[in-house]
């Protein structure tokens, strides 16, 4: 059975954690082996730079240090999480991969998507997700609902909507990848429409 890697993607508080666990448990339910993982963290080193990237003030570093440090802990995490669980044959779901990096460092803090593609190519490669969901909210919202905030959710409005903008450019960079789903709506609404994705993508 061939390996899978599923992101997750999309702005804050669009439910993306919430649905990653239950569509975990779905996909055990069907017999798949998943490993659940998150970015910034998936592993020690990650897990020490995400309390780097998400706690103190919004002007503590620069767009630049983000986005290099997203990356640097992205090798990290691909190399010794994501990569050997693919070879086992086991799915992955990732709660946040380098869309986030595309959408919120190379769009809404404008330092260009494709800048941020040639920094993930020259790190890691033409390694790619099999298949992105991106959480889409409604136009007139900046973000869903919010419950600890971090660093990037006290950004503000206009840099939250900018960030979601950010993520339907990268669906419409990457088409044969990317779904931008609606996530409006109940809970084990949106779980159904992720596996009704996952079967029709993947076949899963």
């Amino acid at each position: 059975m061939p390996g899978y890697f599923i992101t997750f993607e999309g702005g804050e508080g669009v439910g993306k954690t919430t649905q990653l666990k239950l569509v975990a448990e779905e996909l055990r339910k069907k017999g798949y082996d998943v490993v659940a993982t998150r970015e910034p963290g998936g592993t020690i080193l990650g897990e020490k730079v995400r309390d780097i990237l998400l706690k103190g003030s919004v002007d503590k570093m620069e767009p630049m240090t983000e986005a290099l440090l997203f990356t640097a802990i992205r090798v990290n995490h691909v190399s010794s999480v994501i990569k050997p669980a693919l070879e086992a044959g086991k799915i992955v779901l990732c709660d946040r991969y380098a869309d986030t990096t595309n959408a919120y460092q190379g769009f809404a803090h404008g330092l260009g998507i494709d800048n941020m593609i040639k920094l993930y190519k020259f790190a890691i490669g033409d390694f790619e997700p099999n298949l992105t969901i991106i959480f889409d909210i409604e136009a007139d919202k900046s973000h869903g609902i919010l419950t600890e905030i971090n660093r990037f959710e006290s950004m503000g409005n206009d840099w939250l909507s900018k960030g979601v903008q950010g993520f339907r450019e990268v669906a419409k960079l990457f088409p044969e990848r990317c779904v931008l789903m609606n996530s409006v709506g109940t809970v084990p609404t949106i779980t159904n429409r992720i596996m009704n994705i996952l079967n029709e993508k993947l076949g899963i």
